[in-house]
């Protein structure tokens, strides 16, 4: 591999010996390698997921959709909710903080077979969309919580569906733990842990040791983690330090 590829920090990582990581089995489908292009608003698109999809990642997630917007079919909604005919597992995520218009997006996905997996948004950090009690604001209220995966699950059928959260919203109020239980508990298929609190938004280091907690307390479902892979081998070290079981690749791959 080109020298320019490894940073400083990555110097002395070793690349990946045959069968050191396993494909990921997430419902009826296998993701490998173990790596999934993050849902990144006004990113992932239909474009850019194709853009990707000649890099050789496992799965790519849509851009956001809210599901109350796709539930009463609004155009952009249905537009984002569309797949080429290429993509294979389609893979949408869903953005709502009311339990039945979760459950109705997810029943026209299902019903019209749009998708192939579902994933829930918990980790969105926009001050605006927490301080209503949104995004990565919605562990804080567990029943909650609770009640918009159960919605989601209950209406997939066998479409398998994940979540993806945030630390928390702040050091002072750490969620993931309880938040990967009560997905593990209501029948996701995975969960994925950006390690940072929504007040860190993107800045200072992700705290892989969060990944590493949550992987311990979750043993039933795959654990993927996500926040600062910037090259392989940091995929590399995340996997080796956290024992996560596959990599969500966000903003390294823009630009590069």
């Amino acid at each position: 591999m080109n020298p320019i590829f490894r940073s400083e920090i990555n110097k002395n990582v070793p690349l990946a010996k045959p069968d050191e990581f396993r494909p990921v089995t997430i419902g009826d489908f296998q993701v490998w390698p173990p790596v999934v292009l993050a849902p990144m608003a006004g990113v992932t698109n239909a474009p850019f997921r194709r853009l990707c999809r000649e890099f050789g990642a496992g799965l790519y997630v849509s851009e956001m959709v809210t599901s109350r917007f796709l539930a009463t079919r609004e155009w952009y909604a249905l537009k984002q909710a569309t797949f080429a005919p290429d993509e294979t597992p389609r893979s949408i995520q869903l953005y709502g903080t009311d339990p039945y218009f979760t459950g109705e997006a997810v029943k026209l996905l299902v019903n019209e077979e749009r998708v192939d997996h579902i994933d829930l948004n918990f980790g969105c950090p926009v001050r605006k969309v927490t301080r209503k009690g949104g995004g990565a604001a919605i562990p804080l209220k567990p029943n909650l919580l609770r009640n918009i995966i159960r919605a989601a699950v209950q209406n997939a059928g066998s479409i398998p569906v994940t979540i993806k959260f945030r630390i928390g919203v702040s050091d002072e109020y750490p969620t993931h733990i309880a938040t990967g239980k009560i997905a593990e508990g209501e029948g996701c298929a995975a969960v994925a842990l950006h390690a940072r609190t929504a007040a860190q938004l993107y800045s200072g280091e992700a705290r892989w040791e969060a990944i590493a907690e949550l992987k311990n307390a979750v043993t039933t479902i795959p654990v993927f983690g996500n926040g600062d892979i910037w090259e392989s081998f940091d995929a590399l070290r995340m996997m080796r330090q956290t024992g996560c079981d596959g990599v969500v690749v966000g903003r390294g791959c823009l630009g590069r």
